[in-house]
């Protein structure tokens, strides 16, 4: 089978990206050049409406870091240095139909912040892997997977946020009714001294 490879020019050199066979609802890219590592894509919901199953996230390393985290030792680094990162990206389309990208807070495995260069690298790559995917004749099928996945965890976090803000809507309801008497109190005794 063709293993389809990107070619990626950054501030550091060149990164290849040779797409590994599709998982299910992902593809892992192998790099090699200028980074080293893999990055890991899969179907997401569109960040501003989660039942739309639109949006292609890019995580770096070989796992989709929503549900894991990789290894220090797994994750991307530039060829010459020996600091992996942890990071991603999200590609949707906006209302406009033109393509949007959302990057997450990236990292060293020793939680510390990229440099401005190395943030640049790690974002071009992670775009270029989500968009070669957003162009793939499977992308149905491989968001269709990411739905199936996501949907039970995204249905247990609205159930939940739905019985929270009910229940602090009937306590701000309780207090403003425990606060009417002060209030009709505060109101005549205003009266009384104008």
């Amino acid at each position: 089978m063709d293993r389809p490879s990107l070619t990626i020019k950054t501030r550091v050199g060149t990164v290849r990206a040779t797409a590994s066979p599709r998982q299910g609802d992902s593809v892992v890219f192998e790099l090699g050049g200028a980074m080293r590592g893999s990055v890991h894509v899969t179907g997401t919901h569109h960040p501003h409406h989660w039942d739309q199953f639109t949006a292609v996230r890019a995580c770096l390393g070989p796992v989709n870091a929503f549900q894991t985290t990789a290894p220090g030792d797994a994750l991307p680094r530039l060829a010459r240095s020996r600091t992996g990162y942890r990071g991603s990206l999200t590609l949707y389309r906006d209302d406009a139909d033109r393509p949007e990208v959302t990057v997450y807070p990236m990292q060293s495995a020793a939680e510390h912040d990229p440099s401005e260069k190395t943030a640049a690298v790690l974002t071009a790559v992670m775009r270029a892997c989500a968009e070669h995917i957003a162009q793939r004749d499977d992308l149905p099928e491989i968001l269709d997977a990411s739905r199936q996945r996501d949907t039970p965890a995204l249905l247990r976090f609205l159930t939940w946020s739905a019985a929270h803000h009910q229940a602090e809507a009937a306590r701000y309801e309780r207090e403003a009714r425990a606060a009417h008497p002060a209030r009709r109190a505060a109101v005549t005794g205003w009266w009384t001294v104008a």
